[in-house]
């Protein structure tokens, strides 16, 4: 089994090697960096050319809007409001707006998916173990129960932040809440006047500024990187089958669920989106994942500002029609 430390080691070398081509893009830049365990994974924050003092205060800040984003979006903190409301009784819901106004994200992009995006997964996530420490395979009437308490088909949103749901049905936004995260902590930035920065939450990344080139992770092989990229101004997530798994009898079970199976979705390796907002880059990166190569290309093909580099069991890229022009051209 995998265990949490060895993920978390596994993260700081991901990260040493990724933010190592975007310092070298640009030597004789001004950099400050600073790091911190957020959201469940690593998050990095990086300024270049500014004040130090102003940066660590830019910097700070922006840590501590990330902090308030994984208070109200935890479901292990059992102070956040969503673990309380995964444990209330009630099916009519009154939530935070600030809630409730991701949720009516979360319904667009399940619908936009065909429901290959679902941020109503919680009990299926925990029947895995991937909540905790040591995910194992579900025993099968485990699984059968563990679907009939999922699915956003359960939920329906209301007027004045209310919901109603299911019983049972609890809430996860694992697959969202770091690109809102990113989004927000690059609104703080700019707010301080930063304008050439980079924000990092697990893969999900946002720049400010053009200059930075970003690697991403080679699902197999943690000391490289199998594509770099300039993404500009669009954002940049990736979900792999790589972040949380374990094998048994030599196959890989990974924590991206297929919510029509139960299972995890295992024709791909990896996924990363581009888009400008980091939040739903995030989002589309999962349910691309879910869909597969031709119906994940065929949505994203569909969207407008939107490009996907798609990489299957075979390791085999594939890419959209506009991803080519962010990929970084060796000078």
């Amino acid at each position: 089994m995998k265990k949490t430390f060895l993920f978390f080691v596994f993260l700081i070398i991901l990260f040493a090697i990724g933010f190592f081509i975007a310092r070298m893009s640009n030597d004789e830049a001004h950099l400050i960096k600073r790091s911190r365990i957020l959201l469940g994974t690593v998050v990095e924050i990086q300024v270049r050319d500014i004040d130090r003092k102003k940066a660590k205060t830019a910097i700070e800040n922006s840590f501590q809007e990330i902090k308030r984003i994984d208070d109200l979006f935890s479901t292990y903190n059992k102070n956040s409001p969503v673990w309380k409301l995964n444990h209330n009784q009630d099916t009519l819901i009154n939530v935070d707006p600030e809630i409730f106004s991701l949720m009516v994200l979360c319904d667009s992009i399940y619908n936009l998916t065909y429901g290959s995006f679902d941020a109503s997964l919680n009990k299926l996530l925990a029947t895995w173990g991937f909540d905790g420490d040591d995910p194992s395979l579900p025993a099968d009437d485990k699984l059968v129960s563990a679907r009939l308490n999922s699915g956003w088909n359960n939920i329906k949103l209301l007027e004045d932040d209310y919901f109603k749901r299911s019983a049972g049905i609890e809430l996860n936004f694992g697959a969202i809440a770091k690109g809102y995260a990113v989004d927000k902590a690059v609104i703080v930035l700019k707010s301080f006047g930063v304008n050439d920065a980079l924000v990092n939450a697990g893969g999900e990344i946002k720049t400010i500024g053009n200059n930075w080139t970003i690697g991403i992770q080679h699902p197999r092989e943690p000391n490289q990187v199998i594509e770099k990229i300039n993404p500009g101004e669009m954002s940049v997530a990736t979900s792999g089958d790589y972040e949380k798994y374990f094998e048994l009898d030599g196959k890989r079970y990974h924590h991206i669920l297929n919510p029509k199976t139960g299972y995890p979705a295992d024709s791909l390796t990896s996924v990363t989106v581009l888009n400008k907002s980091c939040t739903i880059a995030d989002a589309l990166a999962t349910a691309v994942f879910v869909l597969g190569q031709a119906k994940g290309l065929k949505l994203i093909e569909n969207l407008p500002e939107t490009e996907v580099m798609i990489i299957d069991n075979q390791m085999n890229k594939t890419y959209s029609s506009g991803f080519d022009k962010f990929i970084f051209q060796e000078r």
